[in-house]
């Protein structure tokens, strides 16, 4: 059935466009009674422009470092290209701490080498590695202001072949997008690029492939961590990092008593409903309330305690969320207590299912901040009992 402009322009947008336009207005209707709550708003409102300033802050801050960054690496750019371009006729001095530094980039031994530069003639002696030996060769070949190497090292099959090739580890460079943490010109770089693969106009296969891997881009720079932990997969334990800490009016004998007796702890961790220790005091068998109020059981056993301290955890292999833990006690002038307490673990889907979790309020970091403001409560309740 064909429908006339006039038809079209009489009835209206067509049923998605009403549809996103109602949901448009419905998330309005929401936002407005939220924040114009007669007994709430007013401290949501200003809950709001709290967050508002502080983001403002951030961006403000990481457009300066952006800024820095960009300005450092410009220069650091330009300083290469003359550096390859009038760097070929150099003192030997210069040269022979240039052959050092590209020495260190091949050989995993370069204190065992031995430089001599002559009018740009390069020697090399000592001893190195047999599988690092042209390789290296051909790095130093490569240095601006080398007019030739002369390599008369011993080149050995093994590192048990010389006394001087015991330890040594070669460090080659990191390319920057392999790298675990990337510098902010490589997030903005990466964030352009997801920009111009999601506009770029391709026939069907290929537009889906390019856009996911600008997802793919757009996701890793802005959170700024690698695939394997913004997945969770192959991660460990070691997918999201949570610290926090508070500051006790007890003494650290006190607050130990009750963070060393892990069956004490449902008593101020409501999400902690039992916790039993093994036979031989080395696995403690939890049960806690998960999402959406799930019991959920897991093992973990003692990596490290000093006693007064601090502890250290890790749960067992296998468990469907891997984590491990540290928790600190530090004397505060006063007679105080300050705990840290350090939480790494590996959620489902990652980094990912961190932030969905973030959102439902069910996320360890908010816990963690509950569980110590209800540690605080009760030992300075107990500081009070026994004074």
């Amino acid at each position: 059935m064909r429908v006339s402009t006039d038809d079209r322009a009489a009835g209206g947008r067509s049923g998605p466009g009403r549809a996103v336009t109602a949901a448009g207005a419905f998330c309005a209707g929401a936002a407005v009674a939220y924040l114009f709550d007669p007994v709430r708003g007013r401290s949501r409102r200003a809950r709001a422009r709290d967050k508002a300033a502080h983001a403002t802050h951030k961006l403000r801050d990481g457009l300066g470092v952006l800024s820095r960054d960009l300005s450092n690496r410009s220069r650091g750019l330009g300083a290469a290209v003359r550096y390859r371009f009038s760097g070929r006729s150099v003192d030997d001095r210069v040269l022979h701490e240039r052959v050092r530094a590209e020495l260190g980039r091949h050989v995993s031994h370069s204190h065992a080498v031995d430089v001599l530069v002559h009018d740009g003639i390069v020697t090399l002696a000592g001893d190195v590695l047999a599988a690092e030996d042209e390789r290296a060769r051909r790095a130093i070949r490569r240095v601006p202001g080398v007019r030739g190497v002369e390599a008369v090292w011993t080149a050995h099959r093994e590192a048990g072949g010389s006394s001087r090739l015991h330890g040594g580890r070669l460090r080659r460079p990191v390319p920057e997008l392999l790298q675990v943490q990337w510098s902010p010109t490589a997030r903005f770089l990466a964030g352009t690029a997801a920009v111009v693969l999601w506009t770029l106009r391709l026939p069907s296969p290929f537009s889906t492939a390019a856009r996911g891997m600008a997802a793919v881009l757009a996701v890793r720079a802005a959170a700024n961590l690698p695939l394997r932990r913004l997945t969770g997969i192959n991660a460990g334990r070691r997918g999201v990092d949570v610290t926090a800490a508070v500051t006790v009016n007890a003494s650290p004998a006190a607050v130990w008593a009750l963070v060393s007796d892990y069956s004490a702890f449902p008593k101020f961790m409501p999400q902690v409903y039992e916790v039993r220790l093994s036979d031989d005091g080395r696995i403690s068998h939890w049960l806690i309330s998960g999402p959406a109020g799930t019991p959920v059981r897991f093992d973990a056993s003692e990596t490290r305690r000093v006693e007064g301290r601090e502890l250290a955890w890790k749960s067992a292999e296998g468990e469907l969320i891997a984590h491990a833990g540290t928790l600190r006690l530090a004397a505060v002038p006063g007679g105080r207590t300050q705990v840290q307490v350090r939480l790494s673990y590996n959620p489902v889907a990652g980094a990912a299912g961190h932030v969905v979790a973030r959102l439902l309020g069910t996320d360890p970091e908010r816990r963690l901040r509950q569980s110590l403001a209800m540690l605080k409560t009760h030992a300075e309740e107990a500081a009070l009992q026994h004074a």
